[in-house]
């Protein structure tokens, strides 16, 4: 399985995301932290990286300072993360982006299901083909165009069943509402956990009956960030990952929507936005 090994996010963009949920400006940084707004404008407007003046406002944030700093110097994954044979990740590029779509199939009865579509069904097919799969499942983690831009084509390939949330209708596929399972074969279950905030029906898949547990995150939460939130949703969406997602066993696989494979206890010590509970 490949997917890029750089961050999705870099400081200046979780710092970012962090202003716009929290609906700061300079200036309000620069009362809080006591760092002059000169320094504070040239960090964030010059992209400037001055690392004090990054540690300072952090608290002010509610980012954790040395996660966040780790970041700044070191921008790739430095942890290899090796899913289980059955479980494939697909990188396509949607208008100069990658995005991640998945796979993950039963040896027992060869039925697949597919997490997202990314801009591209080749690798997909492919895959499907090559291992004898029947495609009975389509779960969508939201329906940002990026990740559902191939939906149509996909159903009417392979006729499987298409499924998101009812907060991200979408014409062809079906909705459901939380708690919803599926269940691939006698052990393989697929557990819908609500993450909105990136979007209104923002769902994180949780495949249960293999090991280590995999959480299909979507733009929920990504290696050391997280997807954009408005600021109306910004608390909520964070909880929903503490609660969702940061409650999973260490060894559970995080799989984004894009940057690098993941773990729940690699973001538990290293995603700034979580690794202190920020207080709202």
């Amino acid at each position: 399985m490949k997917t890029s090994e750089t961050f999705e996010d870099n400081w200046h963009d979780i710092v970012s995301k962090a202003m716009r949920g929290l609906q700061l400006d300079t200036l309000f940084l620069a009362q809080q932290s006591q760092v002059d707004e000169l320094s504070i404008r040239s960090l964030i407007e010059k992209k400037l990286l001055n690392e004090s003046t990054l540690v300072s406002i952090a608290s002010t944030l509610r980012l954790d300072a040395q996660s966040l700093l780790d970041v700044a110097r070191h921008p790739y994954h430095q942890t290899t993360v090796k899913p289980p044979f059955f479980f494939q990740c697909f990188t396509t590029s949607y208008h100069g982006m990658e995005v991640h779509s998945y796979l993950l199939w039963s040896e027992e009865n060869k039925k697949a299901v597919a997490f997202d579509t990314g801009a591209d069904l080749t690798p997909l097919l492919k895959t499907l083909e090559e291992h004898q799969l029947q495609l009975s499942l389509i779960l969508l983690t939201h329906g940002h165009s990026d990740h559902v831009c191939q939906l149509a084509k996909l159903i009417s390939t392979t006729g499987a069943s298409a499924w998101i949330h009812e907060k991200d209708l979408l014409p062809q596929a079906k909705s459901f509402t939380f708690p919803h399972t599926w269940k691939l074969d006698s052990n393989i279950t697929i557990e819908a956990l609500p993450t909105p905030g990136h979007s209104p029906g923002g769902t994180t898949y949780v495949t249960r009956g293999i090991s280590p547990i995999i959480a299909v995150a979507g733009d929920a939460l990504f290696a050391r960030s997280v997807g954009g939130i408005p600021p109306q949703h910004y608390k909520k969406a964070l909880e929903a990952i503490q609660k969702n997602i940061l409650s999973l066993p260490d060894e559970t696989i995080i799989a984004p929507g894009h940057g690098p494979l993941t773990t729940v206890g690699e973001e538990k010590c290293h995603n700034p936005f979580l690794a202190q509970v920020p207080q709202f």
